[in-house]
């Protein structure tokens, strides 16, 4: 009487046991460290798949597994109905790989199409408190931290500057101009910063670096184009989702929270975001008078000043650093001046 090797499993634990399997009188034995007897009419012998082991399944949720494939199908040879179509696919190298680039290219698919999507319209249903607060932390952030320091500029500057950016018109729908907030940062260097609920940072540098107000309100309308279209948000909300993902994969939840606060922080806009926001600039500029060039004009200075500091800015602060090339911004900004003025 032919007898098979195998392990069975109960169903309820990972334990497996040694057993031997007997099939008798159409009644399949099983001796070892367990021992059962069931009906092969009752079992259940799934196609084999693969490299698989062979698996025998029993009504209550036990199964056995037999890794010897040659006796297994001489002991049940009714079994034998062909392989099943995945695994005369997994068979073939041609279709595994087909296989893989269909899987790859759907991820690589859903990564850049459906992911920054998703990103977008969970963005637009953010309640605009949620971004003011959000606002307050980060800026509180970089206060404790002294990454932002106390501004040198007199008050009647500060005012002059305010009152001329809050009288400014802006496009229908447009986020506009919140909160204030001047400060001074050598390490950073000439910059300025919008967040997503519209709270505005302007640096000393900035206001110093720049030949007129025209510049710097030019480089603040810019910003505020990331402001409308939610551009902070949206990569804060992909960059969370591939750290969960990579956190559900991982097992460890502890990295997630930690780089949370971070992901704002670090922004760094796609080059699309970027044109967005410069053509935003171009219009907000061309609606109150202002020549689009001059976003161009203070894009060189800026430039110049970071050349200067190359090595020491923090990378994650770096507003020249958001991918476009200057010049094609600067071509752009002058071409649209001169649309203007026709």
């Amino acid at each position: 009487m032919m007898t098979l090797t195998g392990f069975y499993f109960d169903g309820h634990s990972a334990r497996r046991h040694s057993v031997t399997l007997e099939l008798r009188d159409d009644v399949l034995h099983l001796t070892g460290d367990v021992t059962r007897s069931d009906a092969f009419a009752a079992v259940d012998i799934p196609s084999p798949l693969g490299h698989t082991p062979r698996r025998i399944l029993f009504t209550d949720g036990a199964h056995c597994e037999v890794t010897d494939y040659a006796a297994f199908d001489a002991m049940f040879p009714s079994t034998q109905h062909g392989l099943s179509l995945v695994a005369q696919l997994e068979a073939r190298w041609t279709y595994v790989l087909a296989a893989l680039a269909i899987t790859v290219a759907i991820f690589a698919a859903g990564y850049v199409w459906g992911l920054p999507y998703a990103a977008g319209k969970v963005a637009e249903r953010i309640p605009e408190h949620m971004l003011v607060a959000m606002d307050d932390q980060t800026i509180k952030t970089l206060d404790q931290q002294e990454v932002l320091q106390p501004s040198k500029l007199s008050q009647a500057r500060q005012s002059a500057l305010i009152s001329r950016l809050r009288a400014m018109k802006w496009p229908q729908g447009a986020a506009m101009p919140g909160r204030v907030y001047f400060r001074s940062a050598p390490e950073i260097g000439p910059n300025a910063f919008a967040f997503p609920g519209g709270s505005v940072v302007m640096l000393d540098e900035l206001v110093n670096v720049s030949d007129n107000d025209e510049q710097i309100l030019a480089v603040l309308a810019h910003e505020m184009g990331h402001v409308t279209e939610r551009h902070a948000v949206r990569n804060m909300l992909q960059a969370s989702a591939v750290g969960l993902v990579m956190t559900w994969y991982v097992g460890d939840i502890s990295t997630l929270l930690a780089a949370a606060p971070t992901a704002l922080l670090s922004t760094s806009y796609s080059r699309d975001f970027e044109r967005r926001a410069d053509d935003f600039s171009a219009r907000v500029l061309a609606l109150n008078g202002i020549p689009p060039e001059r976003l161009g004009e203070l894009l060189l200075k800026l430039e110049a000043a970071y050349a200067d500091k190359e090595g020491t800015r923090p990378e994650w602060m770096d507003y020249l650093a958001t991918h476009p090339n200057t010049a094609e911004r600067v071509r752009k900004a002058r071409e649209k001046t001169n649309t203007d003025a026709k």
